[in-house]
């Protein structure tokens, strides 16, 4: 008889934390997919799988965070937090995932400090390359310099994205606002966030920029409102569920998040923030909230098929495996993101900018 989900994750959680070495933390992380797989057969709703999972990866990540540090020769020089953003700082993650990680540490600290950040970093950045999650193509993760930085140049930076809001800066800009703390004193970071989504609120043409890139990726609907998808090549017939639905609600969210100077991460806790100030129409707010809770749970779906027949993961799902009922919930998913984009769309044009 299958364990219930909850005796699973508790049956994970005490073998992450009795795991030593990389090795056995990766034996470990490689029961994820099946547990990810066994919350499905459940029946527990997708948002609180990815939820379960994100504890999952945070715990493993700290688990790691702890290992490397412990095998140092020498302790860290000054105070230092580690970050995650993309779905992990959000709480939206599911096991087909990479790396998205940054570093922040104390002001005032000597110069040959960033070494041993540096050197810390590409080692737990390893460590979780080991345990399946692989290293962002993008080459965000605190390897790079640009993810590793003092509290004073995080700063600068953070607000420097959102006063020069060019399009690399404000696809930065993206990431910083989603980034969390994993491991680490949260007030290294957390000020930084709050002070930058304060200045972000207020920046018109920032805004209009986030804007105009939340509008950007169209959902897959042709002009008769119906599901769209290529005629031909490898993912002919398919819905790519992610960049067709998924990422553009997300960017939604965020917009309206930030437009508030709201301080939720999660995209549903953001469209209820946005709600609750007045941002977002209680009709544009459920329609949204329907709309990201079809499409996670038929990627769900599509997920914990793909990890029970040992095949890789990915998101795109062809509508000849779709029910009915799964291609008349994407109808409305997808009209209800076009619909609040043309209203952003809307906005920008009446802003002049």
């Amino acid at each position: 008889m299958t364990a219930d989900w909850k005796q699973q994750r508790a049956g994970l959680r005490q073998r992450l934390q009795d795991a030593s070495g990389i090795p056995a933390l990766a034996a470990v992380a490689g029961e994820f997919p099946a547990f990810q797989a066994s919350m499905q057969l459940q029946a527990v709703d997708a948002v609180e799988q990815a939820r379960q999972t994100t504890g999952l990866m945070d715990r493993l990540t700290r688990r790691i965070i702890h290992h490397v540090v412990a095998g140092r020769d020498r302790p860290a020089p000054g105070a230092w937090a580690w970050l995650a953003c993309g779905s992990q700082g959000r709480g939206e993650q599911t096991v087909h995932t990479d790396q998205d990680n940054a570093l922040v540490y104390a002001d005032g600290l000597a110069a040959a400090a960033d070494e041993w950040f540096a050197e810390t970093a590409r080692q737990i950045s390893k460590g979780l390359d080991a345990c399946g999650l692989a290293y962002c193509p993008g080459g965000v993760g605190p390897a790079n310099q640009e993810w590793r930085r003092p509290v004073s140049s995080w700063r600068r930076a953070m607000l420097n994205v959102i006063r020069y809001p060019e399009n690399r800066a404000v696809m930065l800009a993206t990431h910083y606002l989603d980034l969390r703390v994993i491991d680490g004193p949260a007030e290294l970071f957390d000020p930084l966030r709050n002070e930058t989504l304060t200045v972000a609120s207020d920046n018109r043409r920032f805004m209009a920029r986030l804007r105009h890139g939340a509008t950007r990726p169209a959902p897959p609907l042709n002009v008769f409102g119906r599901l769209r998808t290529a005629w031909f090549g490898k993912n002919a017939g398919r819905l790519d569920l992610k960049q067709g639905g998924i990422l553009p609600l997300v960017q939604l969210a965020r917009c309206y998040a930030v437009r508030g100077g709201l301080p939720a991460l999660h995209t549903l806790d953001r469209l209820q923030q946005a709600r609750a100030a007045g941002l977002l129409s209680e009709a544009g707010a459920d329609g949204l909230r329907q709309a990201y809770t079809s499409l996670t749970r038929i990627r769900a779906r599509l997920h914990a098929e793909s990890i029970q027949d040992g095949k890789s993961l990915h998101n795109q799902l062809p509508i000849s495996r779709m029910t009915s009922a799964e291609q008349s919930d994407l109808r409305c998913a997808f009209r209800s993101i076009a619909t609040m984009q043309q209203a952003l769309r809307q906005a920008v044009l009446g802003e002049g900018l």
